[in-house]
C-alpha cells in the first residue's frame, strides 16, 4: 500500500514533521510519501491561500496513479471536497479524521489551533463534520514548541473540562504522546488519524465511483 500525504503549504520543515510522524506511525506497514506545494505560503491560513493550492493539489492526485490513497495534511482540510470529487481513491483530511475520531472517544473535545484567525475555520469544519456539539473549546499555544502545545492543551482540559484534545495543525504532529502522557486524556494528531483511516479504507476496499 502506498499513500501520498499532501502538505498544502510550501514549508519543508512541516514536511519533515509530517514525515517523521508518518514513518513512526505506519512502522513499515505501508509506504507514506510526503509532498508539499510550491505556489502556496509556508502556512496556509486564509481562503485565498487555499485557492492558490487547488491546481497543484489536483495535479498531484490526478498524476498519482501509483498511490492507493491521499491525505490532505493541513488542519483546514483545504480543497478536500475537490480532491474527493476527482478520484475514486480514498482522500482523508487531517481535521476530518481527528475530529471524527475524537467524537468517538469522548463527550467533548478542544482543538489546539495555531492562530486566533483559524478558530472560525475550525468551527466551520466541526459543523460540516457534524461534530459541532462536541467541539467545546479552542486554545492557541504561545509557539509550536511541544511544551507550549502541552500548556494550551492543559488549559483546555482544566478550564473547559473536555474529554479529548485535537491537535489542530500538522506542525503539532509529534506532540500527541507527550501531551497525552501528562494530561491522561486522549490526544488526537490528525496525521496519525488520517493514516489510520486511509489505510483502513484501502484494506476494506472502500472506493467510490468517480464522475
Amino acid at each position: 500500500m502506498k499513500i501520498l500525504i499532501i502538505n498544502p503549504n510550501s514549508d519543508e520543515k512541516t514536511n519533515e514533521i509530517i514525515r517523521t510522524k508518518a514513518e513512526a506511525f505506519v512502522n513499515g506497514a505501508c509506504e507514506a510519501e510526503v509532498k508539499s506545494l510550491k505556489k502556496t505560503p509556508k502556512l496556509v491560513s486564509s481562503y485565498e491561500d487555499i485557492a492558490l493550492g487547488a491546481g497543484e493539489m489536483m495535479d498531484l492526485v490526478r498524476e498519482g496513479e501509483a498511490y492507493d490513497a491521499f491525505i490532505v495534511a493541513c488542519h483546514s482540510d483545504p480543497n478536500l471536497d475537490l480532491l474527493k470529487e476527482i478520484t475514486s481513491k480514498p482522500v482523508v483530511g487531517i481535521a476530518e479524521a481527528s475530529m471524527k475520531l475524537a467524537s468517538m472517544a469522548g463527550n467533548s473535545f478542544a482543538v489546539i489551533s495555531p492562530s486566533v484567525k483559524s478558530i472560525s475555520k475550525k468551527m466551520a469544519l466541526a459543523r460540516k463534520y457534524h461534530c459541532e456539539s462536541l467541539f467545546q473549546a479552542t486554545r492557541v499555544p504561545a509557539s509550536n514548541e511541544i511544551e507550549d502545545i502541552y500548556q494550551a492543551a492543559k488549559a483546555a482540559v482544566e478550564e473547559a473540562h473536555v474529554d479529548c484534545i485535537v491537535l489542530g495543525c500538522a506542525n503539532y504532529a509529534n506532540a500527541d504522546k507527550y501531551c497525552e502522557e501528562k494530561l491522561h486524556v486522549p490526544v488526537f494528531d490528525g496525521v496519525a488519524c488520517a493514516l489510520m483511516m486511509a489505510q483502513g479504507l484501502v484494506m476494506y476496499q472502500k472506493y467510490k465511483t468517480c464522475k
